[in-house]
């Protein structure tokens, strides 16, 4: 069967080359392995920060749609209180309009006037 060393160092390089395959088959089915499971875990990290995502954007716009009321409302305030500061000045000021001469009554419209400025502030203070 074996006529020289030659045959010999043949068939041993031949096992070499046999075994050298094997491992590297081995080996790139390991890789072809841990490849697929990061792809796995990326596709996994995708979907739970979509739903990060979609989920702060949803808060965001509550928010939005909170901050914008509390913009509204504190207008709205700021208007209510003017008017009805207005109204309780204009009332004091018919009923006792025989006693006050013209400087007075400029004097409560400017003070009017100052706390309307005051309470527009303090409702934008509110609304940050």
């Amino acid at each position: 069967m074996f006529e020289t060393s030659k045959d010999i160092l043949y068939l041993v390089i031949s096992f070499c080359v046999l075994w050298v395959t094997v491992f590297l088959c081995w080996t790139f089915y390991y890789v072809m392995r841990i490849l697929r499971n990061a792809n796995t875990i990326v596709e996994e990290f995708r979907v739970r920060l979509q739903a990060l995502t979609e989920a702060i954007n949803y808060i965001r716009g509550k928010v939005e749609h909170i901050s914008g009321l509390m913009t509204l409302a504190s207008s709205g305030v700021g208007g209510l209180i003017k008017k009805v500061v207005a109204r309780k000045a204009e009332s004091w000021m018919d009923g006792g309009t025989g006693r006050l001469n013209s400087a007075a009554k400029d004097a409560v419209h400017r003070a009017v006037t100052a706390t309307a400025k005051k309470m527009k502030k303090v409702a934008a203070k509110v609304k940050r």
